[in-house]
């Protein structure tokens, strides 16, 4: 199961009922934060500062939806780009229900898996694989990125084998900019695309799509 979201709020009343039937007290999370930009973070110190368990702002933010489903600190790893290595971050994640890939740049994502020999683990992983923002959008075997202040043009990424047969437009704002992208993402590569915003989710369990709250089905423009 794969699970795109566009922010860190599937806690909320509009997911809740949802998700409670399948994030479960005793599942163990594994949290990758590898969509980081290298201005963020620089080094092993500032990594443990902004992720540490105990007052790391980052951590907590990515933990407090988990709360909601009981999911206590003690169940959940993370894969630290600066002190882990491949054998561990394999480790943590083999022994994980739940992969969870964070938002920022879902290209540096895909480079550090790939440094880290982590992709085809990962594509293997036969448990619940989530994400927002940049996770989502790499969980995608085929995507693009939108012009925006970060990424000065349209560009084509490959992303996990994952998802297949569509894209996903997050942080939807029906904008020209995000319009055209996806217009031209459709028309090159024969897929469809759905947009998030806040309160979103898109599960895909095998061959089934559920969209809920706000994610949608991009129809055009007409």
């Amino acid at each position: 199961m794969n699970i795109l979201l566009d922010k860190l709020d599937f806690h909320q009343p509009w997911a809740y009922e949802t998700f409670k039937n399948i994030i479960k007290p005793d599942h163990k999370v594994c949290i990758i934060p590898f969509a980081f930009h290298e201005d963020w973070i620089k080094d092993a110190e500032q990594w443990e500062s902004l992720y540490n368990k105990h007052s790391g702002g980052e951590y907590l933010r990515m933990i407090t939806p988990f709360y909601a489903y009981r999911i206590s600190d003690d169940n959940v790893t993370l894969i630290n780009y600066f002190t882990d290595n491949s054998h561990s971050a394999k480790e943590k994640i083999n022994e994980s229900n739940i992969i969870f890939f964070t938002g920022g740049f879902p290209e540096k994502t895909m480079r550090r898996l790939k440094e880290f020999d982590l992709i085809e683990t990962l594509e293997n992983h036969p448990g619940i694989k989530m994400g927002w923002s940049a996770g989502t959008m790499m969980q995608c075997e085929d995507y693009y990125i939108s012009p925006d202040d970060d990424y000065p043009e349209f560009v084509y990424e490959k992303g996990l084998s994952y998802v297949k047969d569509f894209a996903v437009e997050v942080h939807y704002k029906n904008t020209e900019s995000q319009n055209k992208s996806i217009e031209r993402y459709m028309a090159e590569k024969g897929k469809r695309v759905y947009t998030t915003e806040p309160e979103s989710a898109i599960i895909v369990n095998g061959n089934e799509v559920a969209l809920l709250g706000n994610a949608k089905l991009y129809k055009g423009l007409s």
